[in-house]
């Protein structure tokens, strides 16, 4: 499974951001993700294919599901070494 590089000691000058995103590239995920406005917690990549749903059985209020894709887009991107659009604008 391409998550198995992630496990095993990197090279000291290869960043985190780069074996997560190499790991994902490996699955046909391209970066950055993205919440896709037509469908709440609908989490897509940079191609427009979905990758997961926030809250599959429609539980929780659209506003909490769209509040949940927000943080986990948010940790994804960071942690592949992308920044908010707020902090690399400014």
């Amino acid at each position: 499974m391409t998550t198995s590089a992630l496990a095993q000691s990197a090279h000291a000058a290869v960043q985190a951001s780069t074996l997560f995103t190499a790991a994902l590239s490996g699955l046909d995920i391209r970066m950055p993700l993205r919440h896709d406005a037509t469908h709440c917690g609908t989490i897509v990549d940079a191609d427009g294919n979905m990758v997961f749903v926030v809250d599959v059985n429609r539980e929780r209020s659209d506003a909490e599901v769209t509040d949940i894709a927000e943080l986990m887009l948010l940790a994804i991107n960071v942690h592949a070494g992308f920044l908010p659009e707020v902090l690399a604008d400014g």
